[in-house]
């Protein structure tokens, strides 16, 4: 696959499609064994209920937290009508 030594260098160059235009240049990344063989730990870690997401989401975006559905809700946009109302009165 790789060469033998400790490290093994791969080189990108930049690319062109149709919907996007990428700027040339390269991209260098260096992966040696060490960096290979090393695992993440596997850890428990306490999420807020409200930063889960909805478990029960029949209707809207799965993704959304109960905090962010909550907030979607709240934000009317009040202050852009009121905007909206001054500029048109006067």
């Amino acid at each position: 696959m790789f060469g033998s030594n400790t490290s093994d260098i791969v080189m990108f160059t930049g690319l062109t499609m149709d919907s996007q235009v990428l700027v040339e240049g390269r991209l260098l990344d260096i992966v040696d064994n060490i960096w290979k063989e090393d695992k993440l730990p596997n850890d428990d870690i306490s999420v807020p209920p409200s930063e889960l997401p909805d478990p029960e989401a029949d209707n809207g975006d799965p993704r959304l937290t109960l905090k962010q559905q909550e907030q979607k809700w709240t934000d009317l946009a009040l202050s852009r009508l009121a905007e909206q109302n001054q500029g048109a009165s006067n």
